[in-house]
């Protein structure tokens, strides 16, 4: 239940923080990281359902393609359950890089979905240099965010029993 607040906190405050702070640079994932956070402590079909319905939140709260953003975070998804495969989610540089590779892939998934279905496509020339630090940003905050969703997972426990 947390993480569905958390999820829906994050995407209605997100994009006007990116605008206060005045930059695109400071674009952290935390839908993201949260889809990890379940894929590793919920299982697949908990951490599915949430991306999905993620994606339909934010694409009832955009004016955008209809069924972009639960296509999105459900290759999210899709690129954590691979990932996992090959690197460890219980490690920190594992994580790191599964949570940096998802969020390129969601950009570029996004860039190429936006210019195959539109036609008047304009990203600012600074999309590739914003992808990357969003990514390497996102990457580096998820073991944080981790560890700070098991403290509150541990005191609910703790006060639960």
């Amino acid at each position: 239940m947390l993480a569905w607040f958390v999820g829906l906190l994050a995407t209605l405050i997100k994009g006007k923080w990116v605008d206060l702070m005045g930059f695109g640079l400071l674009d952290l994932d935390l839908l993201t990281i949260i889809i990890t956070y379940l894929f590793l402590s919920y299982g697949h079909s908990a951490t599915a359902a949430f991306a999905f319905g993620q994606g339909l939140l934010i694409d009832l709260l955009s004016g955008g393609l209809h069924g972009l953003f639960p296509f999105l975070y459900l290759s999210i998804f899709w690129g954590i359950h691979l990932g996992s495969q090959f690197f460890d989610l219980q490690e920190k540089s594992g994580l790191m890089l599964i949570l940096s590779l998802v969020v390129l892939l969601k950009k570029a998934l996004f860039f190429m979905v936006l210019t195959i279905f539109s036609l008047e496509i304009s990203l600012p020339k600074s999309f590739l240099w914003t992808s990357g630090a969003s990514a390497i940003g996102t990457g580096l905050m998820g073991p944080v965010v981790f560890y700070l969703f098991n403290r509150l997972r541990s005191a609910s426990i703790e006060n639960g029993s």
